[in-house]
């Protein structure tokens, strides 16, 4: 019975440029969060050196 659902599963697959637009997406997303994390490690690490210095 597994052999008769398996052409119905393929034909609900989307399409590879749908795929590709969402890994560029994550990819986009991923870049950004590690913008963030080392805008906010330089900062955390300037605040630190005015405090002791």
């Amino acid at each position: 019975m597994s052999q008769v659902d398996t052409p119905e599963k393929l034909a609900e697959t989307p399409e590879s440029g749908s795929s590709l637009l969402a890994l560029c997406g994550l990819g986009l997303a991923g870049i950004a969060m590690l913008g963030w994390i080392c805008a906010l490690a330089w900062l955390a690490w300037r605040f630190f050196d005015w405090l002791l210095f």
